[in-house]
């Protein structure tokens, strides 16, 4: 990953778990998704962020 693409994504996290409110497990997704080596595809995100059943936004 380029340096600047990994400074964003290093602040992007951070961010996160700075944020109490934001799910952990979430985090930890996304950082095996965003730190991979391969192209990040849609879905991946879709499933992250989707809400599980019967849930509620805030």
């Amino acid at each position: 990953m380029a340096s600047l693409q990994a400074a964003v994504v290093a602040k992007f996290i951070e961010t996160l778990e700075a944020n109490e409110t934001f799910d952990s497990a979430k985090i930890e997704k996304l950082k095996d998704c965003l730190l991979d080596d391969k192209k990040t595809k849609a879905d991946e995100l879709v499933d992250i962020f989707s809400l599980p059943d019967g849930g509620e936004v805030l």
